[in-house]
């Protein structure tokens, strides 16, 4: 096996780790929301995120200081990137149904491989192009397989349209990190990144931090976003920019379309959930499509220009 694909190798077992943590998150989160307010919930996890990047940072002795520029496009990136993702797939994901939420999620592909492609980053090629359809398909059967409902109602849409915009902050923010980690480490820019988000999210949470009964707060909620903020914010969140820096965004996109497989076999293993002969199908179908796409590293636009 040669260096190059040695190094893919590793790439693709660290983000399918990230997947993983992510599927298990999803479970997760829910019972810390069912204690706690949605936005009070986020701004603990964020901090206690930010925390620890912060932490890592000055353990890695990496920080230099960021020209005026640089400044501006991480607080970009931060608030209509991270930011924005998290507080819109919060609150559309408690308009819609879970069936919408999933096939919406499973749109961050395309709108990478879009946004790479209007923006002339990473150009698109027709073995990426099917295997983020395939992987779409195979999406569609396995919420079909576990019984989630769809729903074109009113609410639900808009909840949909909600989950929409936050991916497209996730897509964006996933784009645009690589002018940033070109100059400064991820460990910086991730910092940048989620104390930005953090103190977003305290100014707009404070009075459901206020309103919070702290002791009624049992257990399993602490341990809901401890997990959250350690594994699925800032492990995994680093796991992802790294990724993204070895192998480029797009193909790096398609691996959270694996989130529902780990999380219907979470639910199945440990909460007596179903799991059928459509789901079965649908993760295969999932799986194709990641090895399409797989293939080899994408060239940059730019580097293709600079060979030429």
């Amino acid at each position: 096996m040669t260096t190059a694909k040695k190094k893919t190798r590793r790439v693709e077992l660290v983000l399918i780790a990230a997947v993983i943590v992510w599927g298990i998150n999803t479970p997760v989160m829910k019972i810390g929301l069912m204690a706690m307010d949605p936005l009070v919930y986020n701004t603990l996890r964020l901090v206690i995120a930010a925390l620890l990047a912060a932490a890592a940072l000055l353990y890695s002795g990496s920080y230099r200081p960021m020209t005026a520029a640089d400044l501006r496009q991480v607080a970009a990136i931060s608030l209509f990137g991270f930011f924005a993702n998290q507080v819109f797939i919060v609150y559309g994901m408690k308009a819609t149904t879970a069936g919408n939420a999933a096939l919406v999620l499973a749109t961050l592909p395309v709108q990478v491989a879009l946004l790479n492609r209007v923006l002339r980053i990473e150009p698109l090629s027709g073995r990426v192009a099917l295997g983020i359809v395939v992987s779409l398909a195979g999406i569609i059967l396995t919420v079909l397989g576990a019984g989630r409902e769809l729903s074109l109602t009113g609410p639900h849409v808009l909840g949909a349209l909600l989950i929409l915009l936050g991916q497209c902050g996730y897509a964006y923010y996933s784009v645009n990190f690589h002018k940033l980690v070109a100059g400064y480490s991820l460990y910086q820019t991730i910092t940048c990144v989620f104390a930005i988000s953090a103190a977003l999210f305290v100014l707009i949470s404070v009075p459901a931090l206020v309103r919070l009964d702290w002791a009624a707060v049992p257990a399993a909620g602490w341990y809901s976003v401890a997990y959250s903020a350690v594994f699925a914010l800032a492990l995994a969140n680093f796991a992802w920019v790294w990724a993204i820096k070895a192998i480029g965004s797009t193909r790096v996109a398609i691996y959270p379309n694996l989130s529902p497989i780990v999380s219907i076999l979470f639910a199945w293993l440990w909460l007596d959930e179903s799991f059928g002969l459509l789901q079965a199908a649908g993760a295969a179908i999932i799986f194709l499509g990641l090895w399409l796409a797989r293939g080899r590293r994408q060239p940059t636009i730019a580097s293709m220009r600079k060979v030429g």
